[in-house]
């Protein structure tokens, strides 16, 4: 593979490298990774999207729910997929901080179409908070990769259990553990520092809690 296709010389051996590093090899770390999996941005952005519209009695919850799963979950995905299957990133979870600039891009870019669409067309004030959450989460996201790797895992996790807390109260307060669970299977599989997972916590709380108070229909 040549230069001008990866923009490295190395990435064979990069990859290599990193899926040598990165693969799961005890029980511990195949349990870690099913719970990354299942913690994973996407993941957690459609049930607890799902788990939000299934609660609201508005005409049309469903076609602003559509709106926003294409094209703040469905696009960013599919570019993301593209990068693998072209060299431009090494895996599906964007080990390296220097390869996620495009997909934060294009997240950003997707959630704030998202919201931009959901704006004009008045959609129910709670999924205009979540597409507008999103678009301010991932855009600090951006701006911190800049420097430094923060969990996107542990930012989702902890956003969408405070917007579920908050749309059911007490009755979801089991949720809660998945904060910690997702944060204990990043730090397992070596993708992230405890430091880095806490960020991303307090990072998912902060931007959702700020939605909601600034949303007064909420």
């Amino acid at each position: 593979m040549s230069e001008r296709d990866h923009g490295s010389p190395s990435y064979s051996s990069l990859a290599t490298t990193l899926d040598a590093v990165l693969k799961p090899r005890t029980r511990g770390e195949y349990l870690a990774y099913g719970i990354s999996q299942l913690g994973s941005p996407p993941v957690m952005g459609l049930a607890g999207l799902i788990v939000v519209a299934a609660s609201m009695s508005v005409p049309g919850v469903w076609l602003w729910s559509g709106v926003y799963v294409l094209m703040a979950l469905v696009a960013p995905l599919l570019f993301l997929i593209w990068q693998v299957r072209h060299g431009r990133v090494t895996d599906l979870d964007v080990q390296l901080r220097e390869q996620r600039k495009g997909s934060l891009l294009v997240t950003i870019g997707g959630f704030g179409v998202s919201w931009l669409v959901m704006h004009i067309g008045h959609a129910p004030p709670l999924l205009k908070a979540m597409a507008g959450a999103g678009f301010v989460q991932w855009l600090v996201v951006f701006v911190i990769t800049l420097r430094w790797k923060i969990s996107v895992h542990t930012s989702s996790a902890a956003g969408v259990t405070l917007l579920i807390l908050h749309v059911f109260g007490l009755a979801a307060a089991p949720l809660v553990i998945s904060i910690p669970l997702i944060a204990w299977s990043r730090v397992k599989l070596r993708r992230h520092t405890l430091g880095q997972t806490i960020a991303g916590a307090l990072l998912g709380c902060v931007v959702i809690v700020g939605a909601i108070l600034l949303t007064p229909a909420l």
